[in-house]
């Protein structure tokens, strides 16, 4: 199977899983913004900033070293996970103990029973089988894919308890349900009878050294801003910061993320070809900028009409925080290939480097913002690291393919004037589009077909002027032939 259908594959095995638990998200999202108050989206948002930052704290990324090595045995099988037992271990007996300290920090005393549950969250969480990670090597992406939808019950576990309770424990029970579930089917799907042991521990840990220090970057580059704004305002305040956000990712998180899943087991098997490993880098670069930034600044466009259809009235301060938070992630989607390149490579260092810089520059200015000019400041610190992450990409990528600047920059050109347009023909028709429909519903739709119009239109101009040449329209096109309905007919 050739890198590019297994990665085809790969896309719509967990791409189509990744789609559907999107969808269930966003009409989760979508009632519990009606169901729960900002107060208590709050509350689970702290719970959430606290759980991941201590999760990164023990994330040594064991299961990926799996992926990278060229040779894997049972001893090598047995010793990840028994890692990842005794990392849950540790989790829960985190939790245990500083519920009570963390009740006082955010002078809620009650929250030391969210604390507890979310610890034995997350340590369930990081128990599941390795071997649907180790799937991924060979191309079979169909376990992992299993694996997320079976994360959809959780949701819907969530969905039942707010309309039952009306509180925020349907987050902090749905969330443990549909993690212990996805666990319990990992083992089921790829039978795997574990055994303890650290045996292999040495071979594991030169991968996952490095990569232990980039979880723990990645992650507080990620929550830094949530973890502050926590202590220092109301719940209510917080609630807004944490929906706008969780709103504003969506686009590029259900489109990056399964295709950065499936592309560093891809790379890692041409490690020994670096041409060919290059031109996979720049074909899956470009392409993915290219699916992800036009969802991204669409919804940063289209921010106000969507908030009150997906949200409701109740939300009317969030969508200039979903502005810029869609825009922040759409710049993070030019440079997203980065970590698994370096993975790919073993370079694990730079991945950990990437993440360090911008955790330098992110805490002055998330401090400086949200002291100067409150949760708006800290949003627009977060958009100005994101520039400084790309910035420090594009050099690293350099630096291990031997990728000039100008062609890292050049090979998105097409992408960013179809954006442009794109912005161009929303914002121009924003003030028709208003006065014509008073429903929210008809003004995003109509802003949303624009700009779909607009970007594709313009895409597929610039291509056919460029001569058709290799580029993320040619490769989408292509990855489509694959599997148009012709290629499935049989011959004769």
């Amino acid at each position: 199977m050739s890198m590019r259908h297994g990665l085809v594959r790969g896309a719509l095995s967990i791409g189509g899983a990744r789609a559907v638990t999107s969808a269930f998200n966003a009409g989760a999202l979508l009632v519990l913004a009606r169901l729960l108050t900002p107060h208590d989206f709050g509350i689970a948002a702290i719970a959430s900033a606290v759980l991941y930052f201590i999760v990164s704290l023990t994330q040594f990324s064991i299961y990926q070293a799996l992926v990278q090595r060229p040779t894997v045995d049972q001893e090598h099988i047995d010793t990840a996970w028994t890692i990842a037992l005794l990392r849950s271990l540790a989790i829960a007996t985190f939790f245990v103990v500083a519920a009570w300290p963390l009740a006082y920090l955010y002078d809620d005393w009650s929250m030391h029973r969210v604390f507890v549950v979310i610890g034995i969250t997350g340590a369930v969480m990081g128990l599941y089988n390795p071997h649907i990670v180790l799937a991924q090597k060979g191309m079979r992406f169909t376990p992992m894919a299993v694996y997320h939808l079976c994360k959809c019950a959780g949701l819907v576990t969530v969905v039942v308890l707010a309309l039952i309770f009306r509180s925020f424990w349907a987050i902090i029970i749905g969330n443990l349900v549909g993690v212990a579930l996805a666990s319990i089917v990992s083992y089921i799907i790829i039978p795997y009878r574990p055994r303890v042991t650290l045996s292999r521990f040495r071979d594991l840990w030169g991968f996952s050294g490095w990569m232990f220090l980039n979880q723990l970057c990645e992650t507080t580059n990620w929550r830094f801003d949530q973890l502050v704004i926590s202590v220092l305002v109301p719940k209510a305040q917080m609630g807004l910061y944490a929906i706008s956000y969780s709103l504003a990712i969506i686009p590029t998180r259900e489109t990056i993320q399964p295709l950065r899943e499936i592309l560093f087991p891809g790379l890692a098997n041409l490690t020994d070809d670096l041409p060919r490993l290059l031109r996979a880098f720049v074909r899956a670069q470009s392409t993915m900028a290219a699916i992800s930034a036009p969802l991204a600044l669409g919804l940063a466009l289209v921010a106000d009409s969507a908030v009150m259809v997906m949200l409701g009235h109740q939300w009317v301060d969030a969508p200039r925080f979903v502005q810029i938070f869609a825009i922040t992630s759409g710049i993070g989607s030019f440079v997203s290939c980065t970590a698994p390149v370096a993975m790919a490579l073993g370079a694990t260092r730079i991945v950990f480097l990437q993440q360090f810089w911008t955790l330098i520059a992110r805490i002055p200015l998330v401090l400086a913002g949200l002291h100067f000019y409150g949760l708006w400041g800290a949003a627009c610190a977060g958009l100005v690291c994101e520039l400084i992450l790309g910035t420090i990409s594009v050099g690293y990528v350099r630096r291990l393919l031997g990728l000039p600047v100008r062609d890292q920059l050049r090979m998105h050109l097409p992408t960013l004037l179809a954006l442009g347009v794109m912005a161009g023909a929303v914002l121009s028709l924003t003030p028709l589009v208003y006065s014509t429909f008073s429903a929210d519903l008809l003004r995003f739709v109509s802003l949303t077909t624009i700009g779909a119009i607009a970007y594709v239109g313009t895409s597929l101009a610039i291509w056919i002027a460029q001569g058709r040449k290799a580029g993320a329209v040619r490769e989408l096109i292509e990855i489509a032939s694959q599997f148009s309905p012709a290629r499935f007919r049989p011959a004769g």
